[in-house]
């Protein structure tokens, strides 16, 4: 074994960054390639009238067809396509899309909205009053789709808006087109520990539906929790059970503000993915480091529980180049159903002047990207 070949082996994470090339992060035990995919970017600017979105979280639906859930999006309705940008276009909280196919190289993407009463077009999970919805993780349950909602409302916080809760929808036939879709709101226990329940994956294991969501505090906290299905498919959260990691037990959820819990991560994202790979036989945990410039790490643990181990910086995309003032990244997420040479990944660009978001027509379409992962199996010298 060469010198070179025992540091990258032994050392726990060696990250090689290279200027304007893919970035392989080495660890003790897998490696991470990563680079980006153009190819697929094309995939979210097939409808002219769709300008963009925030966040980007998908569900595969079975049969070839995945969904789509965005957050804040740009719809334009002009009649002529040549006129059609993001200066006249009507600004909703939430759209979502169905992809045909799963290689988002060549599949088909349909982006759908609800219209208001003058026929502009509004937001596909309608607003409560003053209240608006982002929706987070989600997964199909047997033959029904749960779709977790961040519940947001403006106001004067630096980025506009303060998160105010969460919530969850339930469809009953999603296989039918979303135009036809039959939607249940459902009522959510709220927390004092002010977590934004399912703002991170949500995963089936068994007859359980564990969720992560992050904390509204800087440092982002994340929680997970688990609903037996048959309870979601009643739409009933009464019985939400959160991991307690000082007792190394679930605890219900009438007894979590009284017990000051602790997160189970203490520096994540609102916005990240975990799933389970089988290259590492593990859990992944994608995330951007921090905001609102910085690289996507990934993290692995044997459990849902954890202990996860520490974040393993893996790409940092071109917009979040220090150089570039003004300028956003987050929601790194993993799109395990693509069709892709490793996994697919998405995150979102934005900038901190909304004029420069009207006009700059690269930023606030979500951006792909491959990671391919290797696990390193090493035999100890003689």
């Amino acid at each position: 074994m060469s010198h070179l070949s025992r540091v990258l082996l032994l050392t726990p994470t060696l990250c090689i960054f290279l200027s304007k090339a893919p970035i392989l992060c080495l660890a003790a035990d897998y490696s991470v390639h990563c680079e980006s995919w153009p190819e697929a970017d094309q995939l979210f600017k097939q409808d002219s009238r769709w300008r963009g979105a925030d966040a980007a979280n998908s569900i595969d639906l079975g049969g070839g067809r995945i969904l789509w859930t965005f957050g804040d999006a740009f719809v334009d309705i002009n009649e002529d396509p040549s006129l059609r940008h993001r200066r006249t276009a009507k600004f909703i909280r939430n759209s979502i899309a169905i992809q045909k196919g799963y290689d988002p190289t060549t599949a088909t993407f349909q982006p759908y909205w609800q219209e208001d009463e003058a026929g502009k077009p509004s937001s596909f999970f309608r607003s409560e009053g003053d209240v608006f919805y982002w929706p987070g993780g989600g997964l199909v349950l047997d033959d029904k789709l749960l779709v977790y909602l961040m519940r947001i409302r403006n106001s004067d916080a630096k980025l506009g808006f303060s998160v105010v809760g969460w919530g969850a929808v339930l469809v009953d036939n999603p296989q039918e087109d979303p135009s036809n879709w039959h939607m249940t709101f459902i009522a959510t226990p709220q927390n004092s520990l002010r977590v934004i329940v399912g703002s991170g994956s949500s995963l089936r294991r068994e007859n359980w539906i564990y969720s992560f969501g992050s904390d509204r505090t800087t440092s982002h906290g994340l929680y997970l929790t688990r609903l037996p299905v048959a309870d979601a498919l009643a739409a009933d959260f009464s019985t939400l059970q959160w991991w307690n990691e000082a007792e190394d037990s679930w605890t219900n959820q009438d007894e979590i503000d009284v017990l000051s819990l602790k997160p189970t991560l203490d520096d994540g994202q609102t916005e990240f993915t975990v799933h389970y790979e089988p290259i590492i036989e593990s859990f992944l945990l994608t995330q951007f480091t921090s905001f609102p410039r910085s690289p996507i790490a990934v993290r692995n643990a044997q459990k849902l529980t954890g202990p996860w181990s520490l974040p393993r910086n893996v790409f940092t995309p071109e917009e979040a180049d220090p150089t570039r003032k003004g300028t956003m990244t987050y929601a790194a997420k993993v799109h395990p159903e693509q069709a892709a040479d490793g996994l697919a990944v998405t995150y979102c660009t934005n900038a901190s002047n909304p004029g420069i978001v009207v006009e700059d027509e690269s930023l606030y379409y979500p951006r792909f990207l491959r990671f391919v992962i290797e696990s390193i199996k090493t035999t100890p010298e003689q």
